[in-house]
């Protein structure tokens, strides 16, 4: 059983290499289901718990059970765990590494050759029932990477078309007004990388305070820094794909749109390849600031979409009961 959003599009990455080694170990594969919400019932600020299965039945069959969410014991970062009472199996994907195919055979095929005997490459702990696959010391950052990856913030081009076409609308205007021009070939190119830097960072901080996806409480100090930090490195890696698309957008319409020999009359150069990139380079950094501001016509669902993961988007919500107010 699996969630949707990144589980459900790893399982099926892997379902031929799953059903191989279940046969192997004498067992039957009965193939996967995806719920519609998830598959481990939580609270917003709680870890899951194999006791809070939703669906488990009562028919001796081993159940497999994949969840996007960080699964924590303490300050240890939980890969998997195994129930032998309930015969249940459940895998943070997001704590699989860099290599999410290939840590989810291995870490499958471990258990269903010894319940009890887990993979090498994580650390088994084990209390009354339950087994866990405790990473190693650079579980965090996996984790933190995998939250990250999940997320998918390269979606928010499409999802927040506030901000997008307000980033566009102010950075279409370094192609048709001259003073731009001069400015961004005026500028050295260390002063055009801080107002670059202000941008990108003006445009994260002003999706994460507006939206108030900043956990202040409800969490312990550890957890809330990492929730804190994936929120902080997904927004960010969006504000930069954005500013991506913006500069390639503004490069080919400067490049097609604006002649070189008129471009060098304005702006008393010779214009080459280079001070194409300068006028995007610049027209670009001014779309990221109004963009900050265009986001706010934006919807809290909208943001949360465009930044987080299915099991994510589900915690906030359920913690921020006037979610609906922002709407």
């Amino acid at each position: 059983m699996t969630e949707r959003g990144f589980p459900a599009r790893l399982v099926e990455r892997v379902e031929d290499r799953l059903e191989r080694l279940v046969e192997r170990a004498g067992m039957t594969y009965r193939g996967y289901e995806t719920t519609p919400d998830t598959t481990l019932g939580a609270t917003p600020y709680a870890d899951m718990d194999t006791a809070g299965i939703s669906g488990a039945r009562d028919d001796g069959d081993l159940r497999i059970f994949l969840t996007e969410m960080p699964r924590l014991r303490g300050r240890s970062v939980i890969v998997a765990e195994s129930d032998t009472e309930q015969r249940a199996i459940v895998v943070s994907t997001t704590a699989l590494g860099p290599r999410p195919v290939r840590a989810l055979i291995d870490c499958i095929a471990g258990w269903l050759d010894d319940a009890q005997s887990p993979r090498r490459r994580w650390a088994p702990q084990t209390a009354g029932t339950t087994t866990y696959l405790v990473a190693g010391g650079a579980g965090r950052a996996r984790l933190v990477l995998g939250l990250v990856r999940s997320n998918r913030p390269w979606r928010l081009i499409p999802t927040l078309t506030g901000m997008t076409a307000a980033a566009a609308a102010a950075a279409s205007f370094g192609i048709f007004f001259s003073s731009i021009w001069a400015m961004s070939q005026a500028l050295p190119w260390w002063r055009l990388a801080i107002i670059t830097t202000l941008s990108v960072v003006l445009a994260s901080l002003w999706l994460i305070v507006n939206n108030r996806l900043w956990e202040r409480a409800g969490l312990d100090r550890w957890k809330r820094r990492l929730y804190n930090t994936v929120t902080a490195c997904t927004v960010v890696f969006s504000a930069l794909t954005l500013y991506a698309g913006l500069f390639v957008a503004i490069l080919a319409a400067a490049l097609i749109v604006i002649d070189r020999g008129f471009l060098a009359e304005q702006t008393g150069t010779d214009a080459g390849f280079a001070e194409y990139v300068h006028l995007a380079w610049l027209a670009s950094s001014l779309g990221m600031f109004a963009g900050a501001v265009g986001s706010s016509a934006d919807s809290y669902d909208d943001v949360l979409r465009a930044t987080y993961g299915h099991r994510e988007r589900l915690r906030r919500r359920a913690s921020s009961p006037d979610a609906a107010d922002q709407e």
